[in-house]
């Protein structure tokens, strides 16, 4: 694989970033080309290195990590291309005003117990990954170039100004975001009102007067997936959005073999590496409400990752989201209020949550994944159906010795957004 030079200097610049070269590095391709012109194989495939592997904590362990991974995937010469052509300085500087929004403290909450273990800038940084390795693995094959680029882009914003409790404590103690905001979606809803904020500030998908209808379409497009896909991440809308995306399946598929131009593996349905690597794209022919519930359906899949990744991703990432559900219960606690579901220390299994969510949200989920991207999906499904014998298998020991789960606190670190100290039983 061959390297860029602008990519190998600015990491001889910070010795600390050289381990990270090899993972965020991308093939020399041809430059995108402009929206309409019909896309080769080259065009859809965007960084190849960043993929369901990488490593999220490493590649968001410091500032300049993050920002090469952005560079990598917005300003280097193959990256995504938003509609409106931003410029590198707008970009830049977008990414800067959004990686703010994550660290952020809210009146209203206290940090001594809310330590925002899981809704951290490296969150954020794992899911627009997981975006970007679904859309190679086969997801670009449904949508243009600009809203591949609108989608990633909403990844990596689809969590900004998160509080570090759930939209039920901000309604539970009446809290000013749910008097402004209302109950519908409500964090989701301020993640997507920042970041067009920002994207109005630093005149990215911004329409201007010598645009041409087209291209104020498609950035009128591109805003509306950004918005849509973020408010769709609310796990309230779980079960309404696969029961969406179920309706749309069989008009999807159907298109998608029609227009395949080879013959595909029996057992093979959804979308994948081969379609992309015949330059197959359907955007032309899916109505925009279609291609808007791809995408938010592939943003929810990234959101909701961490299970089907490997083990030693799973449990880590399993082991932060339920402590600051705990540590959510805690401050419900201590304000004299019930616990949310999940959110108890002293009642709640860790394993048996694990399954219990496996159970109820995943497994459908990522089988309809599979169906609709047949690789993405499969490799998720695939990791999630080991992972759950592993929570089961914990599950059945710790009720056997009656010894509770040891969770294995690691953070992020403090630049990849996590905002607490360790506690006494955590050091």
């Amino acid at each position: 694989m061959f390297f860029r030079q602008s990519i190998v200097l600015r990491f001889i610049k910070s010795a600390t970033a050289l381990p990270l070269l090899a993972l965020i590095s991308c093939e020399n391709t041809s430059t995108l080309p402009s929206l309409n012109h019909e896309i080769s194989e080259t065009d859809m495939l965007v960084c190849q290195s960043l993929n369901f592997e990488s490593d999220a904590f490493q590649l968001s362990d410091s500032n300049d990590s993050q920002f090469n991974v952005f560079e990598s995937l917005f300003l280097d010469s193959n990256a995504y291309q938003l509609p409106g052509n931003p410029t590198k300085e707008n970009l830049s500087a977008y990414f800067k005003d959004l990686r703010k929004g994550y660290f952020q403290k809210d009146e209203g909450i206290d940090y001594s117990f809310v330590r925002k273990e899981y809704h951290t800038f490296t969150h954020a940084m794992d899911v627009m990954i997981t975006t970007h390795a679904l859309l190679n693995s086969g997801g670009a094959v449904y949508l243009n170039t600009g809203e591949r680029a609108a989608l990633v882009l909403a990844a990596l914003g689809h969590d900004a100004l998160h509080t570090g409790v759930n939209n039920s404590f901000l309604i539970q103690t009446n809290h000013a975001y749910f008097q402004d905001t209302g109950g519908n979606s409500l964090q989701e809803t301020r993640s997507a009102n920042y970041v067009l904020q920002l994207l109005d500030k630093h005149r990215i998908l911004v329409t201007s007067e010598e645009m041409n209808d087209t291209q104020r379409n498609e950035i009128h497009n591109a805003r509306n997936i950004i918005e849509q896909s973020i408010l769709w991440t609310d796990i309230k809308r779980h079960k309404e959005q696969i029961e969406a995306v179920e309706l749309a399946k069989k008009k999807i598929l159907n298109l998608l073999n029609q227009k395949r131009l080879i013959q595909v593996n029996e057992g093979i349905v959804g979308a994948g590496k081969l379609d992309m690597r015949q330059g197959l794209n359907l955007s032309a022919f899916i109505d925009s409400e279609t291609k808007m519930l791809i995408a938010s359906f592939i943003l929810h899949c990234a959101d909701i990752s961490n299970p089907g990744k490997d083990w030693v991703k799973c449990e880590r990432w399993a082991v932060l989201v339920m402590n600051e559900f705990f540590s959510q219960g805690d401050l419900q606690k201590q304000l004299g209020l019930k616990p949310s579901m999940n959110c108890d220390r002293n009642t709640v299994s860790v394993p048996s949550c694990q399954v219990g969510f496996g159970k109820f949200v995943i497994r459908d989920l990522y089988v309809l994944l599979e169906e609709i991207l047949h690789d993405g999906g499969g490799y998720l499904l695939d990791n999630f159906n080991s992972n759950q014998e592993k929570w089961k298998a914990l599950h059945k020991s710790c009720e056997k010795t009656g010894s509770p789960y040891t969770m294995n606190f690691l953070p992020p670190s403090k630049e990849g957004g996590w905002m607490g100290q360790l506690r006494s039983y955590e050091k």
